[in-house]
């Protein structure tokens, strides 16, 4: 029988991100199991990887086709897909513990499509499970295939470092649904454990817990505490050496704990509903990017085609995307064509080397341009994929007037209800541009900033959507919530910034830049020149307030009765835990229910300015119009469970 219990060993490291960190995980499962640094010979050792669909996107965000090739990776495979055999080359297996890829493994060793293998779980297995494996791989005669069994404790995708998702779809959907059984929801609360146990253990941390009382936060805190000090309890176990260094004291060089804050997603819907005016926020919003990928639609030289969708990644080697990723649209308009003069500048200075002494300096400018050229290479193609971005965004804004709804949304906490609801009466109007999803999430945030509007003022608002084909279920199911609950909102006031004005293109870009400059001084002649001069409350989002609060340990305030939870500490409940006192320096923040690029960016802003290090995360980065969605489901189903209303999970 094999070796059925192991895990990825600890490394000692300098503060690394948490893509990083997941990185060099995965580095070392593909190391053939070697928990140690990566070597030549094993990285160079030809494998088959085989994963699941969750295991490839982790895999995807880290490794491209080339890296995976670098580390001895000829044939990468879905494990649901139907494979040949592959003689004399080991394979990889990484996909999540469940009964059916356990079935998939050990149909495979009794096919002998590999010369061994190496399984490894995205988090822990269950032991019912692992003794599946163990005892259906004796008896289909293939156990001694089985070089080993890994628990890695990844089960998590890196989207920045600074960033991270559990990958889980709908999740506030689920938590709130009546439609579940208890069962059900007992096994989701534990697979979102699992992602943060994992997200702990990938960091080599030892985190102080704080969530807010009663709901799933408190569920999934007290939860991940009890599975970590199962954890550090198992004596002798190599699971123990995922928290080795926190246990004495060496997390990091010179650090200090971190904390961990764990949120519900109530605690700000108003965020995940609103239209966006920065840069990574709208690709998200407006160009459905998922895990860092989106398609864009191009125009082609034949203007009379339709646009053909083009597909791009985009992530932290990008540095336009790393530079501008939380600007204003406004500032990136202008950045796109300072990056094409900068571009042509260069291009030109390489054309022009050599000057008059001909032969003598042709061969180092020569070598220059070659050396260059790789570089030149991909800042062309950078340049090209965000001009081409840019100008789809253009469009989208002009198509669907969404500074317009961007404006009226920021302004509605801080005016009048009449102003709000006679703007929005406009807005609802069929002959006003839009699409029904941007309408009803105005109507949405409405709801939630301007808790007086009365029923009838609201039905008025409803009936008008209604009319032009909506359905407003989702703005049922927010009184609903509304009328159970007091729902904490962000705060409305604070400096105030302006965003940028859109420049003038120099250079050229195969035609490229001069069409994006024709089209975007023809939206601001459009009369859409308010595109520059909109002035954005720049708020304090509730998450920035929260975090700030815990990581300063101010007293009193919302945060006045969030639970404390140590599991360094000796177990204890209440005022009897034994406290850190010191204002901590490092946090990772973790909303249930879905996060969004808005929040992330607003606590890196914050961070930087607090000389504080910050990673946040979510069950997953949803959407506007996904969350739109999903309270749409929740009111359409409002009412049709055993109960006849929602579930409360405290």
């Amino acid at each position: 029988q094999a070796d059925v219990w192991n895990a990825s060993l600890w490394v000692p490291r300098m503060a690394q991100s948490i893509l990083e960190l997941q990185k060099n995980a995965v580095l070392r499962m593909l190391n053939l199991g070697d928990g140690g640094d990566q070597n030549l010979s094993t990285a160079s050792t030809w494998k088959v990887l085989v994963y699941d669909k969750f295991c490839q996107e982790v895999v995807s965000l880290l490794l491209k086709v080339g890296g995976l090739r670098n580390h001895g990776v000829t044939l990468h495979l879905n494990i649901n897909s139907e494979r040949l055999p592959v003689a004399d080359v080991p394979a990889v297996y990484f996909v999540e513990p469940t009964e059916q890829n356990i079935q998939k493994i050990v149909e495979d060793l009794s096919k002998n499509l590999y010369e061994s293998c190496y399984v490894n779980f995205a988090s822990a297995i269950p032991r019912p499970l692992l003794e599946d494996l163990a005892n259906n791989a004796f008896q289909t005669g293939g156990a001694q295939k089985v070089a080993g069994v890994f628990d890695r404790y990844i089960s998590f995708v890196s989207l920045s470092p600074t960033l991270f998702s559990l990958n889980l779809p709908a999740a506030y959907m689920t938590l709130h649904s009546t439609q579940l059984e208890e069962r059900v929801m007992r096994q989701y609360i534990e697979r979102i454990v699992d992602g943060l146990l994992s997200i702990v253990a990938t960091m080599r941390v030892l985190p102080v817990i704080r969530c807010p009382p009663g709901e799933a936060a408190q569920m999934i805190a007290e939860r991940l505490e009890e599975r970590i000090r199962e954890l550090l309890n198992r004596s002798g176990g190599v699971a123990a050496e995922l928290f080795a260094a926190a246990r004495t004291g060496a997390e990091v060089p010179g650090g200090s704990r971190p904390l961990l804050i764990i949120l519900d997603r109530d605690i700000d819907l108003v965020t995940m509903l609103s239209h966006t005016w920065t840069y990574q926020a709208m690709v998200h919003d407006v160009l459905g990017m998922r895990l860092n990928k989106m398609q864009v639609p191009v125009e082609s030289d034949d203007a009379s085609a339709p646009p053909k969708a083009r597909s791009y990644d985009v992530d932290d080697q990008d540095s336009f995307w790393t530079a501008h990723a939380g600007d204003q649209f406004p500032e990136v308009l202008n950045a796109v064509p300072k990056a094409i003069e900068e571009f042509e500048k260069k291009r030109a200075e390489m054309a022009n080397t050599g000057g008059e002494d001909g032969a003598q300096a042709l061969a180092p400018g020569l070598a220059a341009a070659i050396n260059a050229l790789p570089e030149m290479t991909e800042k062309k193609r950078s340049i090209d994929m965000h001009t081409n971005i840019a100008h789809a965004l253009v469009a989208e804004v002009k198509a669907r007037e969404l500074d317009r709804y961007y404006e009226l949304e920021d302004q509605l906490p801080s005016q009048s209800l009449g102003t709000s609801i006679s703007q929005l009466e406009q807005l609802l109007n069929a002959s006003q541009k839009g699409t029904l999803a941007d309408k009803l999430r105005a109507i949405m945030i409405l709801v939630l900033t301007k808790p007086s509007v009365s029923q009838q003022q609201l039905q008025g608002l409803v009936d008008a959507y209604e009319n032009t084909g909506g359905d407003a279920a989702g703005v049922r199911y927010l009184q609903y919530l509304q009328s159970i609950r007091n729902m904490a909102m962000p705060s409305t006031t604070s400096t105030v910034t302006t965003g940028g004005a859109t420049g003038t293109l120099a250079g050229a870009f195969g035609g490229l830049a001069d069409r994006f400059m024709a089209t975007g001084d023809a939206l601001l002649a459009a009369g859409m020149s308010g595109i520059k001069n909109i002035v954005a409350s720049k708020k304090e989002l509730a998450t920035c307030q929260i975090v700030e609060a815990l990581m300063e340990q101010k007293q009193g305030g919302v945060t006045e009765n969030y639970l404390y939870l140590d599991p360094k500490a000796p177990p204890a409940r209440g005022a009897d835990v034994p406290r850190i006192r010191a204002p901590f320096k490092r946090a990772m923040t973790f909303v249930i229910g879905g996060g969004n690029y808005v929040e992330h960016q607003s606590l890196q802003d914050w961070a930087q300015n607090s000389g504080r290090q910050v990673t946040y995360g979510s069950t997953d980065i949803v959407s506007p119009v996904q969350f739109v969605d999903e309270l749409s489901h929740l009111g359409q189903t409002l009412g049709q469970g055993q109960s006849g209303s929602m579930p409360d999970l405290s």
